[in-house]
């Protein structure tokens, strides 16, 4: 897609129908694309059918409204209820300055067994991400201050976010948020069955969830 500005205010106007569409739900042709979810922070009950992977930047507005006002809602019907398992993998966007060192940092509390924590602490506090303020959120966590600052400033986890990067790009997705559903296959992969890009709202992801935990009809 080709924009061609003239002048200050159709600048304006295009940013804002871009911010608008990425709001909006849509999906993508990826059924059947497999993705490497490997280590990356999970939670579940039990042996979940489906897994729904968040492709996020701590810095992203929608994902922060994903975050709060989506999540919670499919955390409580569909994760705690042992019927989908939750991956998050990153995806800091060059046009967030502070979203790669967030991410660094809700990877070192996943160290300490608080990525989740961290995860919900990042989204509500999205307007202070300098790198500066990241220990004061980590000492609202409790954790351990020293082991956190270590972990922070050794940059030990940049490789396996430049990792969750690469893994979705080779999908095509190169925006933020992104929600993939699909089951876990041996490999530490997840095979996708549907896709969705933006924002969406909470009785669409739970009707499409319901779609595909309905039991299939057997051939006639």
């Amino acid at each position: 897609m080709t924009f061609t500005f003239r002048g200050k205010f159709s600048r304006i106007a295009v940013a804002g129908a871009l911010l608008l569409a990425l709001a909006q739900p849509w999906a993508f042709a990826k059924t059947g694309s497999k993705i490497s979810v490997g280590d990356d922070p999970s939670r579940k009950k039990g042996s979940p059918a489906l897994v729904l992977i968040e492709v996020a930047d701590f810095q992203c507005p929608y994902c922060g409204k994903g975050a709060r006002e989506v999540l919670p809602q499919f955390h409580e019907k569909f994760v705690r209820t042992g019927k989908v398992e939750h991956v998050f993998l990153d995806l800091p966007l060059d046009i967030h300055p502070h979203a790669f060192k967030a991410a660094e940092a809700a990877a070192c509390a996943g160290d300490q067994k608080k990525f989740w924590e961290m995860h919900r602490h990042l989204f509500a506090n999205q307007r202070d991400l300098a790198p500066e303020k990241l220990p004061a959120h980590a000492g609202q966590l409790g954790l351990d201050a020293a082991a956190f600052g270590k972990c922070l400033s050794s940059g030990r986890h940049a490789a396996g976010i430049l990792q969750d990067v690469k893994e979705v790009n080779a999908l095509g997705i190169s925006v933020t948020p992104a929600y993939l559903i699909g089951r876990r296959i041996p490999g530490g992969k997840v095979e996708i069955l549907h896709s969705i890009g933006g924002l969406p709202p909470y009785d669409y992801l739970e009707k499409k969830l319901n779609e595909l935990l309905a039991p299939k009809a057997p051939p006639k």
